[in-house]
């Protein structure tokens, strides 16, 4: 375990920690600082453009996860006290935890706090809405017209310009955010956080490259966890760990499951608050669910119990919420410390909370029961299909600076006033003007080691959906609004 949870960086911090603790509040403090994790205040967690403060954005999600983060750090330092596990835990591995207890729980809360830090306006729908425009029939155009090429028999070319983004998920843009976007536009490392708290923030570990390059299924390897355009980053992390390439860091799984156990009763609670659910309701259908499953199961047993003999002062809902995450946190930290060897050594190959496993089982309930009655609301949907149409306006709104040749492109990017007005790109001019100036500073960066035609419009592409899905949810609409003339506004 010592190997895995370290103080080095890709690039030497000039704070110059002298200690683990120092390091870990150090990378804690850059995500909090930050402005991509104050964004996360106004964007949607189900509810997109909700007035209500009291229904939750990603950023109370991302804080109620960071809770069960440590919460299981804390459970699992716990459980390495009883004879249980003194007897079948390595002591260099239970003295080692013991002694960073506070270095850990800052390692596994900051990667909980940063878990959906690269999320789009829109939540799935506005990754949906990104994935789905760059593999339509429109993108060819758009790339030929770039490169100068003739629109036919291009389709190897065009699946490779565009693999990073028919993959587009929040997982890769969070870690594209971390070590590319968020910093001073002055290197390519981003917040330069230490390799560990890097390693620890990958669900999924494969490139779109390595992904497609698989014959059969591999562990973790569902969504990309991180862009090509960021994959020698990776790589570099995983050697300065002593990681084996594609391995998930042990720490990775206790953020993974922190979601799980959060997310699923935390949208049920929102729906609740809303209006959209009666308590009673949800009471019903998990009592009937949690029936059907496994009457001999402890931990589905003692949520029953709850349920069928509530505390004075205290709602059934609360009581199944704090039984819940009880029960589902000691389960999760007793697993964690059975298969702590396997962990360690990068060969375990399922969640915590996995498929057949009794808390899988009880979760399962709980996202049955918000795909019934929460995700079909029809507020819900509504927001949903406006936001799929609002990221998809966006990107042909901004679809001129992908079209452009590389040197009318040069030449917003330097401002050559001269060039742009010979060549009338008065519309793309304006366009440009609205991109960050840290999103264009990670281009320059990018294209000055590798400016060749193709990755040049690898790294542009990049450029606009790094603004667009860095975007608020309400900024999207403004924008947009703008866009459209539908309203006048300045869309900065």
């Amino acid at each position: 375990m010592k190997n895995l949870v370290s103080t080095s960086r890709l690039r030497q911090s000039t704070a110059r920690h002298t200690s683990l603790s120092a390091s870990t509040q150090s990378d804690r403090g850059r995500l909090l600082y930050s402005a991509s994790f104050r964004r996360l205040q106004q964007k949607a967690q189900v509810f997109s453009l909700e007035n209500n403060a009291s229904v939750r954005s990603r950023l109370t999600h991302s804080i109620e996860v960071s809770h069960v983060g440590r919460y299981i750090v804390s459970k699992i330092s716990e459980l390495l006290k009883s004879d249980k596990f003194k007897s079948t835990v390595r002591q260099e591995h239970i003295e080692f935890w013991q002694d960073n207890l506070l270095p850990i729980s800052d390692i596994v809360e900051t990667a909980c706090l940063m878990h959906d830090i690269g999320n789009p306006p829109f939540g799935h729908f506005g990754e949906s809405a990104i994935a789905n425009w760059f593999t339509g029939n429109e993108i060819n155009d758009v790339i030929c017209h770039s490169l100068q090429i003739k629109n036919d028999n291009n389709q190897d070319l065009i699946s490779r310009l565009t693999a990073d983004f028919k993959y587009f998920d929040g997982n890769p843009q969070g870690f594209r955010i971390i070590t590319k976007l968020q910093n001073s536009g002055t290197d390519e490392y981003g917040l330069n956080l230490t390799c560990t708290q890097l390693a620890a923030f990958l669900k999924y570990v494969y490139s779109p490259s390595t992904k497609e390059t698989l014959k059969s299924d591999k562990p973790f390897s569902k969504k990309v966890g991180f862009f090509d355009t960021e994959a020698q980053q990776m790589l570099e992390v995983w050697k300065e760990l002593n990681m084996a390439p594609h391995t998930r860091h042990p720490l990775g799984y206790l953020m993974e499951a922190s979601d799980d156990i959060s997310y699923c009763i935390s949208d049920i609670e929102d729906g609740i608050e809303k209006g959209i659910i009666q308590e009673n309701t949800f009471i019903d259908f998990v009592k009937q669910g949690l029936k059907e499953i496994d009457n001999s199961s402890e931990l589905i047993n003692n949520i029953l119990e709850k349920i069928q003999s509530p505390k004075d002062g205290l709602s059934s809902f609360l009581q199944i919420k704090t039984e819940l995450i009880n029960q589902l946190v000691h389960n999760t930290s007793e697993k964690f410390l059975l298969n702590l060897d396997n962990l360690i050594a990068g060969t375990h190959d399922q969640e915590l909370i996995n498929k057949g496993s009794e808390s899988h089982s009880v979760l399962k309930v709980l996202k049955k029961f918000t795909s019934l009655y929460i995700f079909t609301s029809a507020e819900a949907e509504s927001i949903e299909l406006s936001g799929y149409s609002i990221i998809k306006g966006l990107l042909n709104s901004f679809s001129p600076l992908l079209s452009l040749p590389k040197e009318s492109f040069d030449a917003l990017v330097s401002k050559n006033n001269d060039f742009i007005k010979d060549h009338s790109l008065h519309i793309e001019k304006r366009l440009f003007n609205l991109l960050p100036d840290k999103h264009v500073s990670a281009y320059n960066i990018a294209t000055k080691a590798k400016s060749d035609l193709e990755s040049e419009w690898v790294y542009r592409a990049h450029l606009i959906v790094d603004y667009i899905s860095g975007m608020t949810d309400n900024f999207a609409l403004e924008v947009f609004q703008g866009l459209q003339g539908i309203k006048i506004t300045t869309m900065r």
